[in-house]
């Protein structure tokens, strides 16, 4: 690789972290429920990637990004065992991008509730409604079948109705 493109794939990597870092964080972070482990799954996502980000068109760089970051936090859940109640205690002080979580004891136990779904159910309800994906989007990302986003997300959300109506 000669100094001009180097330097070109810097430039177009340095690009897409400006442009998608805070968006990937948040992301990160509804999947995670930590903006300390979101930060480094973002990190470690932008590092190990980094050829094949500046090799992609832009319109393709936010698809690969947010498949990699879903799958780097599935790896992660196969080693960390997380501890609902601990869990609990930091989403009622911590926050999610840049905004703080007022929390009444209902939204708590909301996100506790969705905390305990199992991964995939939970990466279905991010990708669906927070990041505001169709069916065959979170289906691509997460590498599945759409009848599989549907069933996860109606399962999903059949729990979730089971907390707000206690």
């Amino acid at each position: 690789m000669d100094i001009d493109e180097h330097r070109r794939e810097r430039e177009v990597l340095h690009d897409a972290y400006r442009r998608l870092h805070a968006s990937l964080v948040r992301f990160s972070t509804l999947l995670s429920g930590d903006r300390e482990t979101a930060e480094d799954i973002v990190q470690d996502v932008f590092v190990r990637g980094a050829p094949r980000i500046a090799a992609l068109p832009e319109t393709d760089q936010l698809p690969y990004l947010r498949r990699a970051v879903t799958n780097e936090w599935k790896n992660r859940q196969r080693r960390w065992a997380l501890n609902a109640r601990t869990e609990r205690l930091r989403i009622a002080t911590s926050t999610v991008g840049d905004e703080r979580v007022d929390a009444t004891d209902r939204q708590i136990d909301l996100w506790a509730a969705i905390l305990r779904l199992p991964s995939k159910q939970r990466a279905c309800l991010v990708l669906r409604y927070y990041e505001d994906l169709t069916e065959g989007e979170t289906a691509a990302i997460l590498g599945v079948h759409i009848g599989t986003v549907k069933s996860q997300t109606s399962r999903a959300l059949s729990k979730l109705r089971e907390v707000v109506e206690r």
